[in-house]
Order: structure tokens, then sequence, then C-alpha cells
């Protein structure tokens, strides 16, 4: 007796609600409430410890219409538990506004079981809001792909016109033009071109992420056509480029290509005067990602200055030091994130820096 009081003093003071059925018919699948927990108030708004000793098709019929019974049925006769799933009830005896509760049965004899369930409305509430949410924010983001495509698309036609034109006033009338005449034209040109540069990194940039299809990246090969692809600057400034055996990652592919092209060119191209650059790429394992580096012997970036040079248009070095326009670390820390990774640089003035980024398992 003392060991029945405990497990029901047990039982009572459980969170989860429970419900104990007995099968009355197996034909009519009717059964009757043989026990319930005080957890059942709170879960189901009402009491239903006055339903027992009731028949569940007198009580609760609509229950009937969605099946559970017989579910409840093969529990019992195949002596297994029944993953029930989420349902959608609501009644005159519990509430008029339907909720959502997940439900599990397990049998106890061979004419009983248990039901546990919780009520999930509010989860599902939540779950319904983020998918809602989820779908603006896609669209806003779709929308503002096309809009930086379009504009970005858009803005090199005129562009190309005016240094065409700037061209042709070179060429067709520079015996009409003095000295400051020229250089104007000139800085004009050179302008228009670099705002055209600059308008396709956007385009560019605005694009990263729209490759949706993730495959299985064999980064050695991806290396192998990036140092194809680079011969000629790799062979004009006798880049020492060190490739580790690297792993296959899940990944977008061109976007990987991108990533690695990337920070080999800058490796090379951030060199102090007459330097050999040497790159060295290599991976560490950890135990949920895979860890990549990318090591050059350059001018280094000074500590205050290593999260800065992941934004766009950031520059540390005039254009006539160093080319660019300050958007290729920007492009690379999109990727990563675009993979769940994430992006760093260590790095000491004069004595190179060393680039890592993860990418999940």
């Amino acid at each position: 007796m003392s060991e029945t009081l405990n497990a029901l003093y047990i039982l009572e003071k459980l969170p989860i609600p429970l419900v104990v059925f007995k099968l009355l018919d197996r034909e009519t699948r009717d059964f009757e409430f043989v026990y319930a927990n005080q957890a059942n108030q709170k879960a189901s708004r009402v009491d239903i410890k006055e339903f027992i000793g009731t028949r569940l098709i007198d009580s609760f019929p609509g229950i009937y219409e969605l099946g559970l019974p017989e579910l409840y049925l093969q529990c019992i006769e195949k002596q297994e538990a029944v993953d029930v799933g989420e349902i959608e009830f609501g009644d005159e005896k519990v509430n008029y506004i339907k909720r959502s509760y997940r439900i599990k049965a397990f049998p106890l004899t061979d004419n009983e079981l248990v039901i546990l369930y919780e009520d999930v409305t509010s989860l599902k509430k939540a779950e319904n809001e983020l998918r809602k949410k989820n779908e603006i924010l896609e669209e806003k983001n779709k929308s503002l792909e096309e809009f930086a495509y379009i504009t970005s698309h858009d803005l090199q036609e005129p562009l190309g016109t005016i240094a065409s034109f700037v061209e042709m006033l070179l060429l067709g009338y520079k015996d009409l033009l003095d000295d400051q005449g020229e250089q104007i034209l000139d800085y004009i040109g050179t302008s228009t071109l670099r705002v055209k540069g600059m308008v396709h990194n956007i385009l560019q940039y605005s694009r990263l992420g729209s490759e949706k299809e993730m495959v299985t990246v064999d980064c050695n090969v991806v290396l192998s056509e990036i140092r194809s692809d680079l011969k000629k600057l790799l062979d004009d400034k006798k880049v020492d480029l060190k490739v580790d055996e690297l792993p296959s990652i899940v990944g977008a592919e061109s976007e990987i290509r991108m990533l690695f092209q990337n920070l080999i060119t800058n490796a090379i191209k951030y060199q102090s005067k007459d330097n050999v650059p040497e790159v060295g790429i290599s991976v560490k394992e950890e135990v949920d990602r895979q860890v990549f580096s990318v090591r050059d012997n350059g001018i280094g970036i000074a500590e205050e200055n290593q999260k800065k040079i992941f934004r766009m248009f950031q520059r540390l070095h005039l254009e006539k030091e160093y080319e660019g326009v300050g958007i290729g670390l920007a492009n690379c820390q999109k990727i990563v994130d675009g993979h769940k990774g994430e992006i760093w640089v260590e790095s000491e003035l004069g004595k190179g820096s060393t680039f890592y980024f993860s990418i999940p398992k």
C-alpha cells in the first residue's frame, strides 16, 4: 500500500500531464478514464480528474473525429509506444479556442495505457511567427539583391559612356586642349573607371549568397585550378605558394573558390618592395569544423585595423601604393558568413599575416 501511495504521490507532482485509459470495447474503440494527475488542469484548462470513471466517447467525442482512439488501441494491441504527434483540439469542455498538443501513448497492461501530452500552442505560435518573419526577411533580401543588381547594372552603362567620351576628347581634341584641360579630362576618365569598378564590385558583392546549391567541394581541386588561373601572377612575382593536403567541404563551389583566391591575391599584393611573396595554405581539423589558414610574409596589419579590413571599401593604404577598392575581404566575410563560419586575422606590422576561416563540418 505504501509503494502505491508513493507512486501516486510522484505522479501527482510530475509537471507533465498524464492520463490513464482502460479499454472497454475493441470494436467501438471505447475507453474509460482511470486516472489523471494534477498537471492536467494547467495543460487542458479543466480538471480532468472530474472525468474519471466516464467513457472517452461521451466526454470528448471530438477525439474520435481526430482518430486518436485508433492509435490508442494500436498501442495496447502491439504493446509498444505510439507517437501520436501534434493535434489541435478544443470544445466546450476544455476551451472553445483550439490549442495544439503533442501526444505520446505508452502501454501499461493488456487493456490499459498512459497518455502523456504537452500544450505546445505557444511554441507553435512562436514558430509560425518566426516562419512569417523569415519569409518577410527573405523577400526583403531578395528585393535588395534585385535592387542592387539593377542599380549596379544600369549605372555601368552611363559610366562606360562617360569614359568613352573622355577618351574621344583626349584623342580627337587634343590639339585644342592645354595641359590643364588634358589633366582634368584624365582625372575624369580615371575617376569614372574607378567608380565603374566599384559599381561592378558592389554588384558582385550583392550576388554573393544567391548560389543556393551546396555541394561537396574538393579544396585540393579548387586550389589547383586557382594556381592555374593565377599562373602569370605567380610567375611574375616569383611567389612561393605552398598548399598542404586539404579536405573536402560542403559549400557553394564558386564562392569557396573566390574566398581562397581573394586571400591568396591579397597575400601577394600586400608585400614590401622587392620582397619575394611566400604564401602557405593549411587546415586544422576541429570537432565540428575545419579551420583553414592562409599565411603570408607581407607587410602585416596593425592590431587596431584587424577588424576594420573586413568592411566594404575600407582601405589602409593609398591606391598608388596598392591597387584595389577595399571590397575583397568584405566578400570573404560575406562568403564565410553564408557558410555559417567565422573569419579572422592574426598579424603584426612588418611580420606578415595569417587569415583564418572556419567551415562547419
